[in-house]
Formats: C-alpha cells, structure tokens, sequence
C-alpha cells in the first residue's frame, strides 16, 4: 500500500504530540512514522505523518486532527502528489579494516556521506524515500553488524499548493510581487485541506506580518477529547 501523507501545523504547546497520537492510536490508524520540528515561524510546529492507509481514511484522521485546538490546519496528500524524504545515520561493525573500502563504494553508490570513521566502524549518513534507505540497509549489512536510526519522513505537497499558514512571509514584507499574503493562501485549499480551529487567529496575526507566539486557539474554543 502507498504511502499518505497527513501534514500538520500545530502550537508548540505541551502535549500536543501526546493528544495527536491519542488520535490515531485510539481509531487504530497505521502510523509509519512521526515527525515533528519547527515551521520557521515562532511557536509552530510542523507535524507529518506517513500512513500505511488508504487516501479516505487518511482524510478522515485529517478531519478528527483539525478539531484539536492546538491545530493550525492539515493537509492530506498521497504518495504521487507529495515529496517525501528521510535521513538515516548508519554505523557499520567491521569484522576488519579490509571490509572498509567495499562499504565505502556500496555508500557512494547510493550518495551516502560518511561522517565518523574508526578502526572497526563506520558511520554514514543517507538522504532518500524510505525504498532508497531500505536497500541501502540491506546492502550494507552483508558486510557486519549495522546500527540504525531514523528521522522518519518528512513532506511538502508537489506544486504551488502550500499548507495553510505555513508560508514565510519576508519575501511579502520586503514588497517582492506575486507572494500572497498567508490569509490569502490559507484559504486557497481544496477539500483535502482541513483548517483547524486554531487557523483564523493565525490568518489575523500572520497578515499583520507577525507569526503567533503563545497559543493560537481562538477565545472559547474547547478542546477535543479524542
């Protein structure tokens, strides 16, 4: 089954990562992977999740997530209409130094940089899809013990379409022309794209040029329970 995507904007409050996998671990959502990290604006988090399930369910978790108060807006884009990428750091146990230059050419065979060397070992570092990160695994522990780790997938939507409210805005307060204001763009979703409750208090402080620094909800909101 193809990968889909969920793209989140969320507050950098406290447990908001806890209340959105309550979300999808209580309706039993296949979940590849989690990742979350900052939007370039203060106090938003961006928040992807890969999904092992099919575009409508995926569509549906979208819907349960932008009830979240702490959600900013969501987006929902399958395999072909989004990029993804992930990085991986992978330590290979030398059973001897001979084994080095082999693993050295399997690394530069897939464009992986090495970043420590030992006597024993040594460390690469991958950039690619998951299918790219999987075979280069594979390939590499035929040559010793491997230790991984993974950031999980992070995603942007292919074209122009922009998740709403993520988009900087120096270019608009430098005068730059053709950059919409981030109101603008937040309404120029189609149907996959849910806003949260959270999404017109960020539209009003992101068109003032400023990006939202304490919680984001608007006044009364009350917040899902799952």
């Amino acid at each position: 089954m193809a990968v889909v995507h969920v793209m989140a904007l969320v507050a950098d409050e406290v447990g908001v990562l806890r209340r959105i996998c309550g979300v999808y671990e209580s309706r039993r959502y296949r979940v590849r992977s989690l990742t979350a990290g900052p939007s370039g604006h203060p106090g938003v988090l961006r928040v992807n999740l890969a999904l092992d399930e099919p575009p409508e369910r995926a569509r549906r978790l979208a819907a349960q997530l932008a009830r979240l108060i702490d959600v900013i807006s969501v987006d929902v884009a399958e395999a072909g209409r989004a990029v993804g990428r992930e990085l991986a750091l992978v330590k290979v146990v030398l059973p001897g130094p001979g084994r080095r230059p082999e693993v050295l050419q399997v690394a530069q065979v897939f464009r992986a940089r090495v970043v420590d060397v030992a006597p024993r070992s040594v460390v690469l570092e991958l950039t690619g899809d998951a299918g790219k990160v999987d075979a280069f695994i594979r390939l590499v522990e035929e040559f010793g013990a491997v230790e991984v780790v993974r950031t999980g997938v992070a995603a942007v939507r292919r074209g122009e379409r922009v998740l709403p409210g993520a988009a900087l805005n120096r270019a608009r307060e430098a005068g730059e022309p053709g950059v919409p204001a981030p109101a603008a763009a937040a309404g120029a979703g189609t149907a996959q794209a849910a806003p949260g409750p959270a999404l017109e208090a960020w539209a009003a402080t992101a068109g003032a040029g400023t990006a939202p620094s304490g919680p984001v909800a608007p006044a009364g909101a009350a917040r899902a329970t799952g």
